[in-house]
């Protein structure tokens, strides 16, 4: 049976908690942002420039992806994450210092893409690179649980940070969070970045890439192979991704700024309900992922997939009523069927990947699918909105990926006793 190397794991969670923290910053955000970076006398056009901004994130992401996959795949798992956490804490230490719009008008929006640029591109290696390292060093009958610490450490990284915005809102004033209390969870992102590049370094490469890389040669392009052999599970991986960030994106970033932006819920109360709607992502995701080995994978996420298609509408109805107790409601459960999602999620999709490309497979997937689809969601979804006039709009979004993540889904092998240095498919 192979031993878990609790420092190694302990390492990869804490700096994937410390990145995503970083990352999510500007949707917990985005509300206090709008009001200093793109001040209009129509909220909701204040919203959509910030939503615009947080898809900014993601356009670089798809690059960033190939570009750590590939040092990933050639260099190794802990020369890829190493990197990824100091490009992402200076960034977002910046951007807590960026004078607003106030004080030097459209260059601060400006640099604001710009840093956001910056932060999308660390964030395209991180949680590919986490999925990559916790299979890798998980024993195969277990894999399913701690392939999904990868993704309990994104949603930690995004309680964290939902955590501390909340913790301020309730400690300072409204006047003190307008003035500088939003940039103190910025500011602190580079100590958090550089205690997490520590224990980064401390990290020992993966035993199956060690191994793959001794006896094979390792790929001189390998994206280029992933499209050639791989083609079909790259689809698979972007549509995944594509659904579990609509649907958390939505859920959890536009609805509760756009609550606040409309007036119905305040800062404060939003960020609360976040914060209690991750902490149960957080809670459900290693859930399912241990069920995961001891059920087959491929159940567990057709459940959740069919869940958020049928669900996604009565979900959006509690947000709507605008108030806490059903904006509360609406994100415990829909925390329950993306965690049914994610759990099983991360292990599946290492398991169609070869060792040598398996870091630029999942990170290629990952990021055109979080970045075309999750990280435009919440500017759609704002546009859906006052094109159409309908406040429920948005959850045509999450239906459409349900139904044809389910078509994917079913496609899966369950297979608990492959070693992931057997994966050839």
């Amino acid at each position: 049976m192979k031993k878990i190397d609790v420092v190694t794991l302990s390492s990869v969670l804490i700096g994937t908690i410390l990145e995503w923290y970083d990352f999510s910053l500007l949707g917990s955000m985005a509300s206090m942002i709008s009001i200093h970076f793109f001040p209009s006398k129509t909220p909701l056009f204040s919203l959509m420039a910030t939503f615009a901004v947080f898809a900014s994130g993601f356009i670089a992401r798809p690059i960033g992806g190939i570009l750590f996959g590939h040092i990933g795949d050639r260099r190794g798992r802990r020369s890829a994450l190493s990197l990824t956490i100091i490009l992402m804490a200076v960034p977002t230490t910046l951007i807590g210092l960026l004078p607003t719009y106030e004080t030097i008008g459209i260059l601060a929006p400006i640099a604001l893409i710009a840093l956001r640029l910056m932060q999308g591109f660390a964030a395209s290696g991180e949680y590919p690179g986490a999925i990559c390292f916790l299979t890798e060093i998980a024993p195969p009958n277990k894999r399913g649980f701690w392939g999904s610490i990868s993704m309990f450490g994104v949603a930690g990284g995004i309680l964290l940070a939902s955590a501390i915005c909340s913790i301020l809102s309730a400690v300072l004033s409204n006047d003190q969070m307008h003035s500088w209390g939003w940039r103190v969870p910025f500011v602190i992102g580079l100590p958090l970045g550089v205690v997490g590049w520590y224990l980064r370094c401390k990290v020992r490469e993966s035993d199956i890439f060690t191994s793959a890389t001794a006896t094979n040669e390792v790929l001189k392009l390998p994206f280029k192979q992933v499209l050639q052999f791989n083609f079909v599970s790259l689809i698979k991986v972007i549509l995944l991704f594509a659904l579990s960030t609509i649907s958390f994106y939505l859920g959890f970033v536009y609805i509760a700024a756009y609550l606040v932006s409309a007036h119905k819920l305040t800062f404060h109360q939003a960020l609360l309900s976040n914060t209690v709607g991750t902490m149960i992502l957080i809670l459900f995701i290693p859930l399912f992922g241990y069920l995961s080995d001891k059920i087959n994978r491929k159940y567990i996420m057709i459940v959740g997939a069919g869940a958020l298609f049928i669900f996604s509408y009565p979900i959006f109805t509690l947000f709507l009523e605008g108030n806490l107790y059903g904006l509360m409601q609406g994100q415990i459960v829909l925390s329950l069927f993306i965690a049914m999602l994610v759990g099983p999620m991360s292990a599946a999709i290492a398991e169609v990947f070869s060792t040598l490309t398996r870091y630029s497979g999942i990170a290629a997937g990952l990021n055109i699918g979080t970045s075309l689809f999750g990280g435009t969601c919440p500017l759609i979804a704002t546009y859906l909105v006052n094109y159409s006039g309908y406040e429920a709009m948005p959850c045509i979004y999450p239906m459409l990926f349900s139904f044809l993540c389910l078509v994917v889904i079913f496609s899966f092998q369950h297979n608990p006793e492959l070693l992931l240095n057997e994966a050839t498919n």
